[in-house]
């Protein structure tokens, strides 16, 4: 078991991140999560990546500890904004595994409680610190991501560990190939059917939309009007304007089976 994760509520406030270096050839060393991937993800009948969690050696651990260590050394405002795209959504995705390592008897992410009785998730706790602020799951999105960059593909590159919501991606995001990343994660995920499909004539809806509905117009026609734009011809031509749309997600943990 590795060192544990910093715990507590000292969350940067909005503009934190907003610093950047237009032009700077400064680049983030991913190898150490991209050979984690590697050895640990694999891609379900169904499409989906898990992750063996249960049978992650001590070894690999410190491997992933080491890289989250290295990014926490890491001055994010002397990045361009494609590094900093893949610093955050890495970042992100790597203290999800981490979290979950550390619970590994959870069945979904919103078992794990990382504050307090009243707390449902893991995404509100102090996890790590960039350039000497704290850093948690929801601030990585809140704040790192969501006021800088004003696109909501970002959404796609960050897993949650369920099995309902985008995957892990199984590549380390790079700052050069960052905006095709996402939009492939974006397809991807459009175009599964946890994500989108149509049974008895009702439109179902992955309620990861819902949740995050703010960056995708802010109303479910809005949203409908996004996934448009990622699905293939089939499918667009089901998302009629007037159809019954009911929501649903399936929560359970992204692990692989039997490991």
């Amino acid at each position: 078991m590795g060192p544990p994760l910093l715990v507590g509520c000292d969350t940067p406030g909005p503009g934190r991140w907003a610093g950047h270096a237009p032009g700077s050839d400064a680049i983030v060393d991913h190898r150490a999560w991209q050979l984690f991937l590697d050895r640990h993800t694999f891609i379900g009948a169904d499409g989906v990546t898990r992750v063996a969690y249960a049978s992650i050696p001590v070894v690999d651990r410190e491997l992933l500890d080491d890289y989250l260590a290295g990014l926490q050394r890491v001055p994010v405002k002397r990045l361009d904004r494609p590094q900093q795209l893949a610093f955050w959504l890495n970042l992100h995705n790597a203290l999800m595994v981490r979290v979950v390592l550390d619970h590994l008897i959870a069945r979904s992410p919103d078992d794990i409680n990382l504050g307090g009785s009243f707390s449902r998730g893991p995404w509100g706790a102090t996890l790590a610190r960039v350039e000497g602020a704290g850093v948690s799951l929801g601030s990585i999105r809140t704040v790192a991501l969501r006021p800088v960059f004003q696109d909501p593909r970002w959404h796609y590159g960050l897993c949650d560990a369920s099995l309902g919501g985008p995957a892990l991606p199984r590549t380390a995001f790079q700052g050069e190939s960052v905006d095709r990343q996402i939009e492939d994660a974006a397809i991807g995920y459009v175009n599964h059917p946890r994500a989108v499909r149509v049974e008895d004539g009702t439109l179902l809806l992955n309620a990861f939309w819902r949740r995050n509905l703010a960056d995708f117009g802010g109303s479910a026609s809005a949203a409908l009007s996004h996934i448009a734009a990622y699905a293939d011809r089939e499918l667009r031509a089901e998302l009629q304007p007037g159809r019954t749309v009911r929501w649903m997600d399936d929560r359970r943990l992204n692990e692989w089976p039997g490991s």
